[in-house]
């Protein structure tokens, strides 16, 4: 049978709030043990991905349904973009502030710049980019010194996401199946050639803006996977047969070389939103207290270091996550009802202007 593919009535909270925690027990491995041999996922997949990886992955295969989702209904580019940046920037922001007045003195860390100017430089300038402020001396007693926040990387990469959608949808090849489908299995193609070559390429000045390449090459086929789901959503089967498949595939991608990087971004798609959009599965009011999945990300790796440094001594991997859940959920709900929220209801209640020209490319 086809799946409906209801944007109100579906399991998307739920699994966005699963996957943060996902994160924080994904990252409680290196954090407490200084490496991530025996994290499970990592374990299951022969060295290919861990927790954390898959979950930052599927976050990005339903932002871009999502997202392509966000872009036809809204009236104009201007109602887009104001609508993606209420989302991403405010909560940002205010955890810039915080680290730079609570989490640095407490890491005992040092913004980098030689002077009050250029410490402002990098404060601002990163936050503008999404992406964490330059430091020094982070946390030099914990079993992963030097980092305050690693789930930051991502951030930038979703907002370059976010103007992909954009500008696929000004020129109208967001509507185009076939075009979607090309540059989907291209991306894959790129993803497996950057893998299995190792490649390492900076990108120069184009890779300080845009973003790493090898990055690009691991994100774009899963944002890509998401998008062209919600473009072909109506003509693909939810039933018993293709769950099989995807799910063997993902037993395959765990077994094969290069097998995560070539599979999953099918077969973890599909699976992945045949959860979010079974009849049988109805866990719709994950969010009637809140979208807490943004601030949970954003928090938990600083809280998680927090806690390491204030105990002292190595703690078990799962002691860590039982003690830095509560902590990341208890901020994140502040975040939501302080800020995310706020700004999210403003950009929704602005008029919206009339729908822009679509430019038509042949």
């Amino acid at each position: 049978m086809k799946a409906i593919f209801d944007q109100r009535q579906n399991n998307i909270d739920f699994v966005r709030i699963t996957l943060a925690l996902l994160v924080i027990f994904s990252h409680s491995f290196p954090l407490t043990l200084g490496h991530e041999r025996t994290e499970p996922f990592n374990l299951l997949s022969r060295g290919q991905v861990t927790g954390g990886h898959v979950a930052v992955d599927l976050f990005f295969i339903l932002s871009g349904f999502l997202i392509a989702a966000s872009y036809e209904r809204s009236s104009s580019a201007a109602s887009f973009l104001r609508k993606r940046a209420a989302r991403i920037y405010p909560a940002f922001v205010l955890l810039s502030l915080l680290t730079l007045v609570v989490i640095n003195p407490l890491a005992h860390a040092r913004v980098d710049g030689a002077s009050l100017l250029d410490k402002l430089v990098n404060v601002i300038g990163n936050t503008l980019r999404l992406t964490g402020l330059t430091y020094s001396g982070a946390f030099p007693s914990n079993p992963a010194p030097g980092v305050i926040n690693g789930s930051l990387w991502s951030i930038s990469y979703e907002f370059w996401c976010y103007i992909g959608v954009l500008i696929l949808g000004l020129t109208g090849l967001l509507r185009s199946k076939a075009f979607l489908a090309w540059v989907f299995a291209a991306s894959i193609v790129v993803s497996l050639l950057f893998a299995y070559f190792k490649w390492h390429i900076s990108g120069g000045v184009l890779g300080k803006i845009w973003g790493y390449p090898p990055f690009w090459a691991r994100l774009l086929p899963m944002y890509l996977a998401g998008v062209v789901f919600y473009r072909f959503r109506n003509s693909l089967p939810l039933s018993r047969g293709p769950i099989l498949v995807a799910s063997l595939a993902l037993v395959a991608a765990c077994i094969l070389p290069l097998g995560y990087t070539a599979l999953f971004p099918i077969a973890g798609t599909y699976l992945v939103m045949c959860f979010c959009f079974s009849p049988a599965i109805r866990l719709h009011q994950t969010n009637r207290f809140g979208d807490f999945s943004y601030g949970t990300y954003l928090y938990a790796f600083p809280i998680q270091q927090l806690i390491l440094s204030a105990i002292g001594h190595t703690i078990p991997p799962l002691l860590l996550f039982a003690c830095a859940t509560p902590a990341t959920l208890v901020v994140a709900v502040i975040s939501w009802y302080t800020v995310e929220r706020r700004f999210l209801q403003a950009a929704h209640k602005k008029p919206e202007a009339k729908k822009p020209l679509v430019l038509e490319l042949s």
